[in-house]
């Protein structure tokens, strides 16, 4: 985790107060090219004032929008993931990002030709799904605001415990504080959870056209998989760099069917 990520996070932890971002720039004039139609210019735009002002949810959105209507659906689906990454909880973003990650596997199923290999992610465990409702569905802030909450009602308990009289209340603060404590506890762990997911690098999307995974990360290995089309999505699992450390190939997975190397132009990380 990068120590800028860490100090915001304990800042909102310190504080229980959200970070609120600067006003973005005018979007008028990407908002009428998306409106007429010119949604390569519109994403341009998009883009121009992501670059000055800063990401948004917001503007993720607009501009994984103008990709998709312009047809390069590596960049709409890796700003999709970016959106929901920084927005778990928009149901709107949600909703158009399984729209599109539907219309890619559709894609990468037409190109099996009747081979039946599966081209979706392999099925959650139990932990894994806990896992995503923890760290990928929740943002960090949210976890730790909770804590915050459950710690000062922890204290509010032992109050409760050395300064009451009555028996009744006295027992209600001491195992309810225990109890808020634990949370407390237990939601600031959630809170690093999320932290760390939301500042890993561990995902990426294909953006070369219709490019097959190969066996070895070398020009003359032989594929791995068939070919995938643009806008898949994948775990990175290992890499190879050059002699200056700059990686050069990528590991990627998508299942245990689909799994193979990828040069790092041809991907995307989130």
């Amino acid at each position: 985790m990068s120590p800028k990520l860490i100090y915001s996070f304990l800042l909102s932890i310190i504080l229980s107060v959200g970070v609120t971002a600067a006003r973005p720039a005018s979007t008028d004039m990407a908002d009428r090219l998306y409106e007429n139609g010119d949604y390569a210019q519109a994403a341009d735009a998009y883009l121009s004032i992501v670059e000055i002002d800063g990401a948004s949810p917001a503007l993720y959105y607009n501009l994984a929008n103008s990709y998709a209507l312009s047809g390069d659906y590596g960049n709409a689906m890796l700003y999709y993931l970016r959106a929901n990454r920084l927005d778990p909880s928009n149901k709107e973003i949600k909703n158009n990002l399984n729209y599109f990650e539907s219309k890619i596997e559709d894609s990468n199923r037409a190109e099996l030709r009747g081979k039946k290999i599966s081209v979706t992610p392999d099925p959650e465990t139990f932990f894994s799904s806990a896992h995503r409702v923890i760290a990928k569905d929740v943002r960090y802030d949210v976890w730790a605001r909770l804590g915050v909450v459950s710690f000062i009602l922890f204290l509010c308990g032992v109050a409760v415990y050395l300064f009451c009289s009555n028996v009744l209340l006295r027992k209600t603060g001491f195992f309810g504080g225990i109890s808020l404590f634990i949370m407390s506890v237990m939601f600031t762990v959630f809170a690093f959870m999320s932290a760390s997911y939301f500042d890993s690098h561990d995902e990426a999307v294909l953006m070369a056209y219709k490019t097959p995974l190969l066996i070895e990360p070398s020009s003359d290995s032989k594929p791995a998989t068939n070919q995938l089309c643009q806008g898949t999505r994948f775990e990175i699992i290992a890499e190879e760099t050059d002699v200056e450390g700059v990686p050069t190939w990528y590991k990627v997975r998508l299942n245990a069917d689909i799994e193979g190397w990828l040069r790092s132009t041809d991907i995307s990380i989130l």
